[in-house]
């Protein structure tokens, strides 16, 4: 691994049509290296362009946690909407464990009384519970934990160096033990390799805990298309070539066929009960956040 220093002009990126309204990323380049992500492309927008670079060169924003400080000291108020930590790779990545990053970006934002979400495909979010339980008693977190599929072989073809998916679900149980609002995330599914495996990975977010499951199908955008399809031909060439019926040329699939694969997770979904509403993380109210400083 390339684990590479850089530096940040900004923290805070403004979102617009999410359910949050900033995003924060400490780190660009993911070393899980799942097949399917659709950041990859974002390594070529900074000068890398072999796809690969995505899972072999790691940058991280050893300045970030300050440049979010001044940031946030320089607003008038407190900071309006969720903030979202890890929306382009993952903010617990092994790197965290060094840098601790996140770590740091939590601490700013908790001084500051903001609302947060993250998500996250590693354990190494249980290092932080002390951080998410303070946000927790202002109702101002969630974390969402991602999980795709339970087989062994699946897995490891799908997502080679993340931990294991057992060991998310384990985390989902203990951060709900703590206290702390926590869902899965059940994206991607991946058309003839993940849609039984879905059903599965339900009733296992269930008995862990998770208070919502929200699931999706991959977007097979052409970064993704030519980093995937390759892999699946060396090892499940009959998942590939479906792959390629049901897409075409398209990035998405067609309504009909989406609505067909994602029914019968909806159906678990209702049934296990974890598709109701939840409140949203909300910030810590003014008086709350004056008493805190």
């Amino acid at each position: 691994m390339d684990y590479r220093p850089t530096e940040s002009r900004s923290a805070l990126q403004r979102v617009d049509g999410m359910p949050f309204r900033w995003s924060l990323n400490p780190y660009r380049g993911c070393r899980h290296a799942c097949v399917y992500c659709y950041a990859r492309v974002y390594h070529s927008y900074i000068g890398f362009d072999d796809p690969g670079d995505f899972d072999r060169v790691v940058l991280y924003k050893g300045s970030l946690p300050d440049v979010l400080r001044r940031e946030l000291r320089r607003r008038r108020g407190p900071l309006d909407g969720v903030v979202a930590i890890g929306t382009a790779t993952d903010p617990y990545q092994p790197l965290e464990a060094r840098e601790r990053l996140t770590r740091r970006l939590l601490g700013v934002l908790l001084e500051h009384g903001a609302a947060v979400t993250v998500t996250t495909k590693s354990p190494l979010v249980l290092r932080d519970l002390d951080l998410l339980r303070q946000f927790a008693a202002y109702g101002g977190v969630r974390v969402h934990v991602t999980v795709t599929v339970l087989n062994e072989s699946l897995w490891h073809l799908l997502e080679p160096r993340t931990p294991h998916p057992r060991g998310r679900l384990n985390a989902v149980r203990r951060l709900r033990d703590a206290g702390i609002p926590a869902s899965v995330f059940l994206a991607p599914v991946v058309p003839a390799l993940g849609e039984d495996e879905a059903l599965a990975v339900l009733d296992a977010a269930r008995d862990a805990g998770a208070e919502t499951v929200w699931a999706d199908v991959l977007r097979l955008t052409p970064v993704v298309r030519e980093w995937l399809l390759p892999r699946l031909d060396a090892q499940v060439p009959a998942a590939a070539s479906v792959l390629r019926r049901l897409y075409g040329h398209r990035d998405t699939l067609a309504g009909p066929v989406r609505a067909r694969i994602l029914e019968p997770i909806r159906r678990r979904v209702d049934a296990l009960g974890l598709g109701g509403p939840v409140a949203p993380p909300v910030p810590r109210q003014p008086l709350e956040l004056a008493l805190f400083s």
